[in-house]
């Protein structure tokens, strides 16, 4: 069904991100950005890259389903499992962490010093990615069933996308966020 509310609460989100990114991180210097807590945690500037790559994977969706150019494929259109997969994928993403989760090779950042203008970069990407879910507003969010970028096979609707794309955002800011509240975290 056709759902402007939900569309506007996950733009808010979207905003509520954006705020807490500018708050949070604009005056950070490039060591601060990039330090790293141990060598398996990710730095700030590599939490914001894993956003950056992970909004970005459904940026083609997002056009086609705004434009109403769209096409699902028949697994799609015929998967039994949209429902349950698009179910445990919000469950599994929400804003608390309640499990930690290993991210796909696709999604994960590149290990390298990243410059402050990734914090430009993050927010422009955001920015993007919102101004296609506010061109969602005529889509049916639950007829629309898209498949991960990541592993074809699975599939859910646009609705269960949209609602755990945001969590995933702030679930990740947050753990940035973490990062400056560690003892060690340079001053």
């Amino acid at each position: 069904m056709k759902d402007s509310n939900f569309i506007n609460e996950r733009l808010k989100r979207g905003q509520q991100a954006n705020e807490k990114v500018e708050k949070e991180f604009s005056n950070l210097t490039t060591e601060q950005l990039n330090w790293k807590p141990a060598a398996k945690t990710w730095s700030i500037a590599e939490c914001l890259q894993h956003l950056i790559i992970a909004d970005s994977c459904y940026f083609g969706d997002l056009k086609l389903i705004a434009s109403d150019m769209y096409q699902m494929t028949f697994w799609e259109r015929y998967s039994p499992f949209s429902g349950l997969l698009g179910k445990v994928l919000k469950s599994q993403m929400k804003e608390q962490v309640t499990k930690k989760m290993v991210t796909h090779t696709k999604l994960t950042p590149t290990y390298s010093t990243y410059q402050l203008d990734l914090l430009d970069n993050y927010k422009d990407n955001l920015r993007y990615f919102m101004d296609l879910v506010s061109k969602c507003h005529n889509a049916d969010l639950d007829k629309f069933i898209i498949n991960s970028p990541t592993i074809t096979w699975i599939t859910y609707s646009l609705r269960d996308a949209l609602e755990f794309l945001f969590e995933h955002e702030h679930r990740h800011i947050n753990q940035a966020i973490r990062v400056t509240e560690n003892e060690r975290f340079p001053k």
